[in-house]
């Protein structure tokens, strides 16, 4: 449920915070609040924020989002590498991706156009396609890893739109 918040500042003006909770039951699942100059600005954003966080996989995605890749690639190299010994060359890559500019995204809000800007710009470097689907096969099984591991209930893979 969405309510808006009037305050009036010390020039005189008024801001008006549109603030969206989610229940479940008696607890509050998520939060989150915005501020706008205009009340009609902020209920607009609230009911269509509303609307957004209907979906079960937008919410999870909203719960998740101080998330870094780069946060998500070093818990896989904490956690997988005793339990199946890598080469050399994946941990490599997996360090060279955690250091990319696409490591700074919020893992559960990639999306097929991010992976695709992430492709180009790695060809247009002159890097070999082989190499780019290294990184996107990469980016697929952490984020499938992390859907898991974040208990969502809807897996969606947007990696594997984008396969050269």
């Amino acid at each position: 449920m969405a309510y808006i918040r009037a305050r009036k500042q010390s020039d005189g003006f008024t801001r008006y915070t549109a603030v969206v909770r989610i229940r479940k039951g008696k607890a509050v699942v998520h939060k989150e609040a915005k501020t706008f100059a205009h009340r009609a600005a902020a209920l607009t954003w609230a009911r269509h924020r509303e609307v957004e966080l209907e979906d079960p996989a937008a919410l999870i995605r909203a719960r998740h989002n101080t998330q870094s890749l780069a946060r998500l690639i070093r818990w896989y190299i904490d956690r997988f590498e005793s339990v199946s010994k890598w080469q050399r060359r994946k941990q490599t890559h997996l360090q060279f991706l955690q250091r990319h500019q696409i490591s700074k995204s919020n893992p559960f809000a990639l999306t097929t156009a991010i992976l695709v800007d992430h492709a180009r710009s790695r060809r247009a470097e002159g890097t070999g396609a082989a190499t780019v689907a290294n990184d996107l096969s990469w980016l697929g099984s952490k984020r499938a890893l992390a859907t898991v591991a974040g208990g969502c209930s809807r897996m969606d893979f947007s990696c594997r739109l984008t396969r050269p």
